[in-house]
């Protein structure tokens, strides 16, 4: 049996590839090529999945933020119609006793959505 025909039936035994050094270099190079498209693969998985969480934290900070604005409009609506209530009390109090006490409530801007 010849040293050819001993290399040609290991190789089919063992899955062995033949190969010249120069062809398994470029065969390697084209292996690592391939991992690294799979971890760069990989990385963008795992960047588009972190940045789906941050898109989704920041609409749920949106949802609040507003929720928040809108009750601090409410509590302004009510502390300034307080104030005028206030203002009507001032003018009872005149007309029964002569003077007035003077109130003077401070009125308070809504929040403004810019």
């Amino acid at each position: 049996m010849g040293e050819e025909n001993l290399i040609q039936r290991a190789a089919g035994k063992y899955k062995v590839i033949i190969t010249s050094p120069t062809s398994f270099l470029a065969y390697l190079q084209t292996v690592l090529q391939g991992l690294k498209a799979l971890q760069i693969e990989e990385s963008a998985k795992e960047i588009i999945k972190k940045v789906e969480d941050l898109g989704k934290h920041l609409r749920s900070y949106d949802e609040y933020h507003n929720k928040l604005g809108n009750a601090i409009g409410t509590v302004v609506n009510h502390y300034n119609t307080s104030g005028r209530e206030l203002k009507k009390i001032d003018k009872d109090v005149l007309k029964i006793a002569g003077t007035s006490p003077e109130l003077a409530p401070l009125l308070v801007d809504k929040p403004r959505e810019d």
